[in-house]
């Protein structure tokens, strides 16, 4: 008897149809488990970058709304004070009235300083107001500064005609510094209270 090989085995070619139709079938289930494993590693990752961004914009939110808030109290805690200097600048509006005053509009450790570099962080037109209102705000305070060093070198003497006009030349500027900053007031207010 001869030994089968396998060009006189007439099944073998049977078998190595089966052997690659399993070996097809196999390569089909792991293609199969492979694109649903890259499937689901991109959902994944999906949900992981829009949960983390929706997480980062809730974060940036409430910081921004943080600051307003803050900005918004400090204005709420400053404006009987402001109205009312404005008020007395409005009252005495001819050039012979010098405002002489030690209590400063706003404290240099008032929130603004705090505020300051977190402020652009805010809605465009939210922080374009802040700035403007405290800008205004800050040169009242400085030439009511001004004033007032005048005033108190002059303690023992009386002041110079010069120093004199110098002070109304300055009152007349923290007058208009002052109403510019009163005039803001309403509508940074409503901004604020928006954002928060």
């Amino acid at each position: 008897m001869e030994p089968d090989g396998p060009a006189t085995n007439p099944d073998s070619g049977r078998l190595t149809e089966q052997t690659m139709w399993s070996v097809n079938a196999m390569d089909e289930k792991t293609k199969a488990q492979i694109i649903i494993l890259v499937l689901g590693v991109l959902i994944g990752a999906s949900g992981y970058l829009a949960n983390s961004l929706i997480l980062w914009n809730t974060s940036v939110n409430k910081d921004k709304s943080d600051i307003a808030e803050g900005i918004y109290l400090d204005v709420s805690s400053i404006e009987d004070y402001l109205v009312s200097a404005d008020q007395e600048f409005l009252a005495n509006p001819d050039d012979e009235y010098t405002f002489v005053q030690a209590t400063p509009l706003y404290q240099d450790n008032g929130l603004y300083f705090a505020y300051q570099r977190d402020i652009p962080r805010m809605d465009r037109k939210i922080a374009e107001d802040t700035f403007t209102f405290y800008n205004h705000l800050l040169s009242a305070e400085r030439d009511r500064n001004l004033i007032f060093e005048i005033q108190r070198q002059g303690d023992l003497r009386e002041l110079t005609s010069s120093e004199r006009k110098r002070q109304q030349i300055l009152t007349q500027s923290a007058a208009r510094e002052m109403n510019l900053s009163v005039s803001l007031l309403p509508t940074l207010k409503h901004e604020l209270d928006i954002a928060t």
